[in-house]
C-alpha cells in the first residue's frame, strides 16, 4: 500500500543534512552555545527577509507573542483580541502576561480574522468594561489576515498590533509586506515542522521599533540591563546557537521549499476544482501565501479521514476544538463565533510537503477522487 505522511521530514532535512550538521560542528568547536555570532548572523538574515530593521531569536514562538506583548505594555487588567481559530499558543502568551483572550471570529473563506471580526469583537470587550490593549491576528495556514485593514483599525483604536506569523515565514500579506514585518511586532516559530524548522523549538521577533526590540532583547534575558544587574523581572527565552546555525545553514533553500508547496498547493486546486470541497485559497497579488498546510473543509470530514487512512494516507484536524471552548478559557463565558465553530467540524489537512513526490500527490488525489465518485 502506497503511504503518505502528512510531513516528511526526514526526506526535506536529508537534503539539507551535511551542511546542517557541519554547522552544528562549528558551534560545539567554538563552543559559543548561547547568543554569540550564529545568532546575530541568523537575526539579521531575518530581518532582511521579513523587511524589518530588528529580529530577536527567542526559544520559541509561543515566547515570540508573550514577549511582543509584554514590551508594548499588555499586561494585568488589559484585554487583546485574538481569533478562536487557532492553535493555543497566541491566547496561552496572551494569558501569561496577565492580560485576558478576547476570541474574535473568522471570516469563511479565508479563516483569518479580519477588521470587522475584530471590531465585533472590539465592542463585545468595551461593553463589558474590558481595556483592550492589542490585537493579535493569525497568519493561518500560510495565507496572511489582511494587515491593510487591521493596520488602519488598529491605528484607529489605538491599539497595538502584533502578527502572529508563526506558520506563514515566506508569505506577503495585501500590502505586499513580508509576513511579520507589518506590524508593531511579528511573531515566528521555527518549529520543526515549520516552513523554516529548527532541530528543535525556536521563534524570534520581528520589529522596525528600535525601543521594542531593545526591550525584547532584554526580556529574553532575565531582564537584564548589564552582567547581573536586571531593569525589570524577564525570563530565559534566548534562541541556541545551535539552532541559528541549522536554520542559517537551510536558509538557503527556503526560496525553493516555498516554490515547491506553491507548486503542490496549485495541483491540489486544479484537481479539486470540481468536487463538493471548501478549497482553500491562493491570493491576487502582492499578497502571497506560503502553503503552511493545505486544509479543505467538507462536513463528510471524519468519514474522508477515515477512508483516506484505510489507504495510507495521513491527515490531521485543524482544529478540533476553537480556543473559546477549550478548558482553560471557558470561564470567560465567550459568545458563540459560528465560523470558527463550524470550520471545526469540517476543516480536515492532507499532505503537503516540499520532498512530496508526483506519485505520492497523486495517490492522494486519486483516493479523495474516489471518495467522491
Amino acid at each position: 500500500m502506497t503511504r503518505v505522511p502528512l510531513v516528511d521530514l526526514a526526506a526535506q532535512e536529508a537534503e539539507v543534512a551535511e551542511e546542517a550538521l557541519a554547522a552544528v560542528a562549528g558551534v560545539a568547536h567554538d563552543a559559543q552555545f548561547i547568543l554569540g555570532a550564529r545568532v546575530e548572523a541568523f537575526e539579521r538574515w531575518l530581518a532582511r527577509e521579513c523587511g524589518a530593521a530588528h529580529a530577536v531569536g527567542v526559544a520559541s514562538g509561543t515566547d515570540a507573542v508573550e514577549l511582543s506583548l509584554r514590551a508594548l505594555g499588555a499586561g494585568q487588567g488589559d484585554a487583546v483580541i485574538t481569533p478562536a481559530l487557532s492553535f493555543i499558543a497566541a491566547a496561552e502568551a496572551i494569558a501569561h502576561t496577565g492580560a485576558r483572550p478576547v476570541f474574535c471570529d473568522v471570516e469563511p473563506e479565508t479563516m483569518n480574522a479580519s477588521a470587522r471580526t475584530v471590531e465585533d469583537a472590539l465592542a463585545r470587550a468595551r461593553a463589558a468594561g474590558l481595556r483592550v490593549r492589542a490585537v493579535v491576528p493569525v497568519h493561518l495556514f500560510g495565507l496572511c489576515a489582511p494587515m491593510e485593514e487591521l493596520r488602519a483599525l488598529a491605528a484607529r483604536e489605538g491599539l497595538a498590533l502584533v502578527e502572529d506569523a508563526a506558520q506563514a515565514l515566506g508569505a506577503r500579506d495585501d500590502g505586499g509586506r513580508a509576513a511579520a514585518g507589518g506590524a508593531d511586532a511579528g511573531c515566528i516559530s521555527f518549529f520543526p515542522t515549520k516552513n523554516l524548522g529548527a532541530w528543535g523549538d525556536g521563534g524570534a521577533v520581528v520589529t522596525s521599533r528600535d525601543e521594542l526590540a531593545a526591550r525584547v532583547r532584554r526580556l529574553r534575558a532575565h531582564g537584564a540591563s548589564a552582567p547581573y544587574v536586571h531593569a525589570e523581572l524577564g525570563r530565559n527565552s534566548r534562541l541556541d546557537a545551535l539552532q541559528a546555525a541549522v536554520l542559517l545553514a537551510k536558509s538557503p533553500r527556503l526560496p525553493a521549499w516555498q516554490a515547491a508547496r506553491a507548486r503542490l498547493a496549485a495541483r491540489y486546486l486544479e484537481a479539486f476544482a470540481g468536487l463538493p470541497l471548501v478549497l482553500p485559497r491562493a491570493p491576487p497579488p502582492p499578497a502571497a501565501r506560503a502553503w503552511h498546510a493545505f486544509v479543505v473543509r467538507t462536513p463528510r470530514r471524519d468519514a474522508l479521514a477515515a477512508m483516506l487512512r484505510e489507504h495510507g494516507v495521513e491527515t490531521r484536524v485543524y482544529y478540533p476544538l476553537p480556543l473559546h471552548r477549550q478548558p482553560p478559557f471557558l470561564a470567560l463565558g465567550e459568545p458563540a463565533l459560528p465560523v470558527t465553530e463550524e470550520v471545526c467540524r469540517t476543516a480536515l489537512a492532507v499532505p503537503l510537503f516540499p520532498a512530496m513526490t508526483e506519485a505520492q500527490q497523486s495517490h492522494v488525489v486519486a483516493q479523495i477522487t474516489r471518495f467522491h465518485a
